[in-house]
């Protein structure tokens, strides 16, 4: 079976948190832009669909740019491939779907193309997604990111696909003994990737410890990349199943904190996605898929992150002090961080009022920037 065959699990979250997030990111960031310009540079954007008609990004962005246009949104879609196959076939979609869209396609690497890129959408919203199938480009080059938009930037956000495969290839060569003429140069392309050799320092901190040590990594890695640019950041590690080792780790950064709930909203409903796809894979084979049954899972996982979001508030309000949910995020969110969503805190905060706080919930549609206070 080929990569662009069909989707696997980890390719339906990734799509699904792409699908749920674009439409709040353009229809927030565009209301206010020239002419409600909003851009995506998709970096690697391979083949555009999978050959049983699944989409890839490309196909994604495609549908979105049309279901936006009603509310006067302008998605414009840049993208980047370097396969001459995969080139010719992105084109050929772009070509067939993209009719009258603000779409482009680029031949080459994005390494060389960004700069140009980073031009054409200067003064207007853009999430610049990449997705490489090894090693990262160049930190230098991925702070550009931001470094080259001006000091007051319309919306600027960063989607990461930070390969786990591939750090833990290139991290064997730290502890081999075997010879290997091409280590040094190997070892070299990770530390440009990182912005220098810290990253074997803290790989090698953690022993044996594979997972831990790859999440350390990518951790200090988009901490590194945020420092100064005044961004809040995500990282997500990605599975096929959720006994697997990671695939890849999806690193996002934002320099707003409406960015920031969104891209929460989002991986939760993808997760809920991923999770759906993994249960209809395993169970295909079985008598024991159901409807009912996935449901009564889900709703175990829900009720089990508005109990540890109440315990977590009530803990808080405790102190007697009126804050902010936003500001202590994850003392709020706690566990249930990156599954749970507005409408689980919601459920919690209500089951609080009155007895814990005399802040009601009801009729607040933003409740991550609401004060809370206690009773």
């Amino acid at each position: 079976m080929g990569f662009f065959d069909g989707k696997k699990p980890a390719a339906i979250l990734k799509h699904a948190i792409i699908d749920k997030y674009i439409s709040p990111f353009v229809g927030k960031t565009g209301l206010y832009s020239p002419d409600h310009r909003v851009a995506v540079v998709d970096g690697y954007a391979g083949e555009g669909r999978y050959d049983n008609g699944d989409e890839a990004s490309p196909a994604l962005l495609l549908r979105k740019a049309r279901e936006l246009q009603p509310i006067n949104r302008k998605l414009e879609g840049y993208f980047v491939e370097s396969e001459p196959e995969s080139l010719n076939k992105l084109r050929q979609v772009v070509a067939a779907e993209g009719e009258g869209l603000p779409m482009q396609v680029f031949a080459g690497s994005i390494e060389d193309h960004l700069d140009d890129l980073l031009t054409l959408v200067k003064g207007i919203p853009a999430l610049v997604y990449l997705d490489p199938f090894g090693v990262m480009i160049p930190f230098a080059k991925t702070a550009q990111v931001f470094a080259q938009r001006p000091e007051h930037p319309p919306a600027t956000e960063l989607l990461i696909n930070f390969s786990a495969v591939g750090l833990r290839r290139v991290a064997g060569l730290l502890t081999s003994t075997k010879e290997n003429a091409g280590k040094p140069a190997t070892l070299a392309r990770m530390d440009a990737a990182c912005g220098g050799d810290w990253w074997q320092k803290v790989w090698l901190d953690h022993g044996d410890n594979k997972e831990r040590a790859e999440m350390a990594v990518v951790v200090e890695y988009t901490r590194r990349l945020a420092t100064n640019q005044r961004c809040s950041w995500w990282v997500t590690p990605i599975r096929n199943r959720a006994h697997h080792k990671p695939l890849y780790y999806l690193v996002f950064l934002t320099r707003h904190r409406d960015g920031f709930s969104e891209f929460a909203e989002a991986l939760s409903l993808g997760l809920g996605q991923w999770r759906k796809a993994v249960y209809d894979i395993e169970n295909a084979d079985t008598l024991f898929a159901d409807e009912a049954s996935f449901l009564a899972s889900e709703q175990a996982l829900e009720d089990g992150w508005i109990n540890e979001i109440e315990a977590n508030l009530r803990r808080l309000l405790a102190e007697g002090k009126p804050f902010v949910i936003s500001k202590r995020y994850k003392e709020v969110y706690g566990e249930a961080a990156g599954q749970a969503r507005q409408t689980h805190l919601r459920k919690a905060w209500t089951r609080l009022y009155p007895e814990a706080t005399k802040t009601s919930p009801k009729g607040k549609s933003k409740l991550l920037q609401t004060f809370i206070e206690p009773a």
